[in-house]
């Protein structure tokens, strides 16, 4: 498996488990209030972490929404290696969903890497302290 790829293994995809995220997973919000991250740490043999991307149809059109979706994934991608190397030390899963929060078409019509990541890295980072 190529490092730094993002797999298919690693997505959430059933809507079993966005329910149950969404239902009791915990909320952080990065300091800039670009990004939201909800996640769920779980006890499991099978460690590792999966993740999705959300955003709002109220944030913009969908072309827009579609860029802010991949720049998100993009800026797990880069940084996947402490948080998953974190979850497999301490024999945990991670289940992520990253959404725009204070992002919106209006505001940031061009939108660049550079203002997602330093968000997605402070979420990321929150949470590798909660293990």
């Amino acid at each position: 498996m190529k490092l730094q790829s993002l797999s298919s293994e690693e997505r959430i995809k059933s809507k079993k488990d966005f329910d149950e995220l969404y239902s009791s997973g915990k909320i952080l919000i990065s300091s800039d209030q670009k990004i939201k991250a909800i996640y769920l740490i779980e006890e499991n043999p099978e460690e590792g972490v999966k993740i999705a991307s959300v955003v709002s149809k109220k944030l913009g059109k969908a072309v827009w929404r579609n860029r802010v979706k991949r720049l998100i994934k993009e800026a797990y991608r880069l940084n996947k290696q402490e948080i998953k190397s974190s979850a497999t030390k301490a024999r945990k899963n991670i289940k992520l969903i990253f959404s725009a929060y204070a992002l919106s078409e209006k505001k940031n019509k061009k939108i660049g890497l550079y203002e997602i990541v330093p968000g997605v890295l402070e979420v990321m980072s929150m949470i590798k302290r909660t293990l």
